[in-house]
């Protein structure tokens, strides 16, 4: 084909690609995370900061300061609202699929690369149940995977000469990825250093190069934090909240270094069966590749493939496909890259492979079985996406037969288009099937069933009539749409009460807090913690917090005109005030 005619070919597939997010975008709108979970959180803090308060010293925040920050900005230009957290979220999208494709062009060509990049965007981008970025609590996650791919992209690259204006950028990545979330630049950190390694060994200068990549992150990422700590006190890093990866609360899922591991007994079937299917297509394809060129070839394939689904079967049968399937085979091609990188130590590509491995799997620390559409998982994914590609070239390049090559790279090259398809198809039916509707007030970037959006648009409407201008709106454990909807701040420093974040011993702040704010009115949401091994609000923790507000708000199951009474009320509305009547 002719020049001219692949640049044809290009620009029509990307118009086709383009029409294709577009339409995914139109039928998802909205639905992306929970209209009370999360979702407010994220918006609180934006809010805040683009107010004017100051990160660690008026908000309790747990991680680094980039995520809120980079949020805020885009409130301060295009105003504070959900659309605009959304649009945020895109372009921090948009930010991490460049570092995605720069990540990619390291270990495999430029049209695998693209093709890679693409199939992320329906995969992981529009992941739905908070995993994808463009709304959601993903943000402080999808950042910090951005800034590691580049950091191990740069510190892969070949090349033996030491470049220390490479080493600083990849230190400065490294250090901004700690700046979303400390353990995250703690895992890109290890990732570098191990591609220096790998890359170095030989030639000397891994000290050198090491020295000048940790100089770089510590610098980027202790400043900004001692900047902080000096405004908000050491304390407010280090005892209100477990910025430094400090004090770490047992409710919290992140409470103990196994948390991944949870599950094990009923993940790990999952995963290799996961893994046995997709060798199985792989297998497929090399049977496929070979047939009628190279006979014995193609009979090694189909050997490998009975076995492989002999093990399916067996697999299957003891349960092991009733799980999440296609992206719990993630881990096994980071160990697989991970590996063959260690194994081929002295190919001047295999850093990049040990950089990326050693990545994808100390990244996937929070979820190692049962991967499923969910938050925390999609980032991860995007490594494991530049694990498989690497694999993947190195299984083509391993054919002695040029023909052989050229037509496993031919099937690769039409399947992942493929996959993208199947991707997109598969999101907008997971999404056109979903019947929730958009919350009143939200500019349609929030959804939830008929019934729970019109009781959040009430309850909202409630407390904006029953309040002033200017009070305060408290709801509890989190639900920050409300004080969007109602116009009223959240001026506590605690801007969420879920388990971890209120905790026995720092219950004597929150209530401290109130007892200085004195809002104008509190919402209880009933919003299970099982997540944290704990009931409702007022029940299985936060006792304390129930009785003084008990003892200080009239509070009554909030009902709305027409609605049927409940024993199991969503929302308690408490009114500081006794003049004012509840609904």
């Amino acid at each position: 084909m002719s020049p001219r005619g692949r640049r044809a070919k290009a620009a029509a597939a990307a118009a086709l690609f383009s029409a294709a997010t577009v339409a995914l975008f139109v039928v998802s709108r909205g639905k992306w995370s929970d209209a009370v979970i999360d979702s407010g959180t994220e918006w609180l803090y934006a809010d805040a900061l683009a107010r004017g308060a100051v990160l660690y010293r008026d908000v309790v925040y747990w991680f680094g300061p980039f995520t809120p920050y980079f949020h805020a900005a885009f409130f301060r230009l295009c105003g504070s609202s959900f659309s605009t957290l959304a649009f945020s979220g895109a372009a921090g999208a948009c930010g991490v699929l460049a570092a995605l494709h720069f990540a990619l062009r390291g270990v495999t060509d430029r049209l695998q690369a693209a093709l890679w990049t693409a199939l992320a965007v329906p995969a992981l981008v529009f992941m739905p149940n908070s995993g994808g970025a463009i709304l959601g609590m993903g943000y402080r996650i999808w950042h910090p995977a951005g800034f590691a791919l580049v950091a191990c992209g740069l510190a892969s690259r070949p090349g033996s000469r030491h470049s220390p204006l490479r080493c600083a950028a990849a230190g400065i990545c490294v250090g901004l990825a700690g700046l979303c979330r400390t353990e995250w630049g703690v895992i890109a950190l290890v990732s570098v250093l191990a591609a220096a390694w790998v890359r170095l060994r030989r030639l000397g200068g891994f000290r050198r190069e090491a020295l000048w990549i940790a100089a770089a992150a510590a610098l980027v990422f202790g400043a900004t934090l001692g900047g902080f700590a000096a405004v908000a006190g050491p304390a407010a890093l280090l005892r209100d909240a477990p910025v430094l990866l400090v004090g770490i609360p047992a409710e919290t899922p992140a409470g103990s270094v196994l948390a991944g591991l949870r599950g094990w007994r009923g993940g790990i079937p999952i995963l290799l069966y996961s893994t046995a299917l997709w060798i199985a297509a792989i297998s497929l394809t090399g049977a496929v590749a070979t047939h009628g060129l190279r006979p014995a070839a193609t009979v090694r394939w189909l050997r490998r493939l009975l076995a492989v689904f002999a093990a399916i079967v067996f697999l299957a049968g003891i349960g092991a496909a009733s799980g999440a399937i296609v992206f719990s085979a993630a881990p096994s091609f980071c160990l697989a890259a991970l590996s063959v990188g260690l194994i081929r130590r002295r190919s001047p590509r295999a850093a990049p492979l040990v950089a990326f491995g050693c990545l994808g799997l100390l990244a996937s620390h929070r979820r190692l079985f049962h991967i499923a559409d969910a938050g925390y998982v999609a980032p991860p994914l995007l490594i494991a996406f530049v694990c498989a590609a690497a694999v993947l070239r190195i299984l083509v390049a391993g054919q002695r037969n040029r023909a052989v090559r050229v037509r496993f790279r031919a099937i690769l090259e039409g399947a992942i288009p493929i996959l993208i398809a199947v991707a997109f198809l598969g999101r907008a039916i997971q999404y056109a099937a979903d019947d929730r509707v958009p919350v009143p007030g939200t500019g349609g970037m929030l959804s939830a069933h008929a019934s729970a959006a019109r009781e959040i648009a009430a309850v909202a409407a409630a407390v904006r009539a029953q309040t002033r201008d200017g009070d305060a709106l408290i709801v509890i454990p989190e639900g920050g749409i409300l004080n969007f909807l109602a116009g009223r701040s959240n001026s506590l420093r605690h801007k969420i009460s879920i388990p971890g974040y209120l905790r026995e011993s720092n219950e004597g702040d929150f209530i401290g807090e109130l007892e200085r704010v004195r809002p104008a009115a509190i919402v209880i949401v009933r919003r299970p913690a099982g997540e944290y091994g704990r009931g409702f609000f007022g029940q299985g923790y936060g006792l304390r917090l129930k009785e003084w507000i008990d003892a200080n708000y009239r509070l009554a199951p909030f009902r709305s005109a027409g609605q049927p009474a409940s024993p199991h009320p969503r929302f308690v509305l408490g009114l500081r005030n006794a003049r004012n009547a509840l609904p």
